[in-house]
């Protein structure tokens, strides 16, 4: 197996596709073979994740400008001296998504400024990716505009700094009582952010689609 998303201490998350414990899980790529990948066993907390021998998976593998995934077969499951799983791949690798990745919807609080101003605004997410945001305008911005981003991921995350332009600007009317309210919304496209920050965010939106999956949420 030879690609650049799937190499030796790689961060990945794997899925698994049925089951109790179905779902999405950090792990990393620990060894890479002619037709398979080692991986670092999955853990709940303390817990490993009772993957199964013969069950099959799917590890998915973010660069700068897409996310990878691979389909395969548990082979083997170790505890000791390494918690490790042996997977032997039965698809080829396929580019799931684009640079815009898949969007979820999610509240973050973000703090941004223009990139030549002093001046620090605060606002939230309506939408997010591994691509790009969505943000609720407390002022006008245009379109093409460069700002610099704090997204403030859930705890005990870091935050990811990074910076974006502006790719379009939307409004939208909403009932607030008895009267109209416009919101504006920006569509920002990340310019400038470090490979493992992207790898986190998106680690962090593969777990929060996961529990929304879980609540009956579907992305069409």
């Amino acid at each position: 197996m030879n690609h650049k998303a799937f190499v030796p201490n790689k961060k990945v998350t794997v899925r698994i596709n049925e089951g109790d414990y179905q779902g999405y899980y950090p792990s990393r790529i620990e060894g890479v073979l002619d037709d398979g990948l080692v991986l670092g066993l999955p853990f709940i907390g303390t817990v490993p994740v009772p993957i199964r021998v013969g069950e099959r998976i799917s590890v998915f593998s973010p660069t700068r400008d897409a996310v990878y995934r691979v389909d395969g077969d548990v082979m083997k499951r170790q505890l000791e001296p390494i918690p490790l799983l042996c997977m032997i791949i039965r698809s080829d690798i396929v580019r799931v998504q684009r640079r815009s990745f898949v969007r979820i919807p999610v509240v973050l609080n973000v703090t941004y400024k223009l990139k030549n101003s002093d001046r620090i605004y605060t606002t939230y997410t309506k939408d997010i990716s591994g691509g790009g945001i969505k943000i609720i305008l407390p002022e006008i911005l245009k379109v093409g505009d460069t700002i610099q981003m704090r997204i403030e991921l859930s705890s005990p995350e870091d935050p990811v700094n990074c910076e974006g332009k502006v790719v379009w600007i939307d409004k939208e009317e909403r009932q607030m009582g008895d009267k109209l309210e416009e919101i504006v919304y920006a569509g920002v496209r990340f310019t400038v952010i470090e490979d493992r920050d992207r790898e986190r965010l998106i680690r962090f939106l593969f777990n929060y689609q996961r529990s929304l999956i879980k609540k009956g949420w579907k992305n069409d």
